[in-house]
């Protein structure tokens, strides 16, 4: 890409590229960004913005075949601005994301079969662990087979992509039915669908589940894209959506060392108006505070919320093998159980979150090649 004129105006510099797009560079903009005033190991910005007035304006300005070198008061050295990136980072234009991956809503029969990945293969090629978490993003869902017979090859399978969320649970947890439960998920019984941890200030983004044994009888998982809940609630119950992402409900976790509060809404959505999240798990719905005048409508739309979770066309059922990990976005993907008998054989569960961000910057990272 070429530029084929350059034009100085009073707040702004305007370059045309190859007699086609005219784009404004705000003065401002590009003293605030000069490539020479960001610290040369860290390539953090050292320039203060404090330091200019906020109508500068360059004293002399050259275009060379190869960049724009910009002159300005108080300042040594010119800036020096390269054609390439001048045109790669053009206002109003968002920065390319490797981690910008595109979403697919399903249903259950969407989903058939499973998004899989190797666990040897994720290990032994960076394309492979890409690719793995490019379908993380895409789907919510992904089951990681070919696990070592090892308690710790779940958690040795994460250290490739993140940090673990530490947690009230720990940042390793164990899923076991155990004497004196302090979560549900610590026993045998039925577990309805449900997203992990609302009660936090930060909802924990993905969730690790490494069945490392299970042979016990029952006990299968199931799953279901809160996703395509949330599309089909405001499409058909336009006022119930209305209700469950403007009202803040609140959620708690309690034992005898831990009272753990946050207030959200169920559906979460983001600036655009896409949904972002939804948070649900009955389980630990506090005592709902909103106004009287409005409890009652909410809990009709709650309750019709919960009916729809429960319909078998979201669903997803799988039964885990020992050796096998589902890994699901706790923000979109609902998971829970059938009950299991725990007489009837070993099973053992180990589990860990990492957040959205690491697994963001991993993918941006490996897009580099690095």
């Amino acid at each position: 890409m070429n530029i084929t004129d350059v034009a100085r105006g009073e707040r702004s510099l305007t370059i045309e590229w190859d007699g086609q797009s005219r784009v404004e560079y705000p003065y401002i903009w590009l003293r605030d960004n000069d490539p020479n005033e960001l610290h040369p190991d860290t390539k953090e910005r050292v320039f203060d913005l404090t330091s200019v007035d906020i109508d500068i304006q360059p004293t002399s300005l050259q275009l060379s075949d190869s960049d724009v070198a910009i002159e300005w008061p108080q300042k040594a050295q010119a800036s020096v601005y390269d054609i390439e990136w001048l045109f790669e980072h053009q206002p109003g234009v968002v920065r390319q994301d490797p981690a910008a991956v595109g979403r697919t809503v399903w249903l259950g029969k969407d989903l058939e079969p499973l998004p899989r990945a190797s666990a040897q293969a994720c290990r032994d090629s960076n394309a492979a662990l890409a690719g793995m978490l490019a379908d993380l993003k895409r789907f919510g869902l992904v089951i990681v087979d070919q696990l070592d017979d090892d308690i710790d090859a779940g958690i040795e399978f994460g250290n490739r992509i993140g940090y673990k969320r530490d947690n009230n649970f720990g940042a390793i947890f164990n899923v076991e039915s155990k004497p004196d439960p302090n979560n549900l998920a610590y026993t045998s019984v039925h577990l309805p669908l449900h997203t992990d941890l609302p009660n936090q200030e930060h909802v924990p983004g993905y969730q690790f589940l490494h069945a490392y044994k299970n042979s016990a009888t029952g006990g299968e998982s199931i799953f279901a894209d809160g996703y395509a809940v949330c599309r089909d609630v405001k499409a058909e119950a336009p006022d119930d959506y209305a209700l469950l992402s403007r009202i803040d409900v609140p959620w708690r976790f309690h034992d005898e060392t831990h009272d753990i509060r946050a207030h959200r809404p169920v559906i979460i959505e983001r600036p655009d108006g896409e949904v972002d999240a939804l948070v649900f798990n009955a389980h630990i719905a506090d005592l709902p505070d909103m106004p009287a005048d409005v409890m009652i409508e909410y809990y009709g739309a709650y309750q019709r919320l919960m009916q729809r979770i429960r319909r078998e066309e979201y669903a997803v059922h799988y039964r885990l093998k020992a050796g096998e990990m589902a890994v699901f976005d706790n923000y979109r993907v609902m998971h829970g159980r059938a009950a299991f008998d725990p007489t009837s054989g070993e099973r053992h569960y180990r589990g860990y979150y990492i957040d959205r961000v690491e697994v963001d910057s991993r993918l941006r990272v490996l897009d580099r090649g690095e």
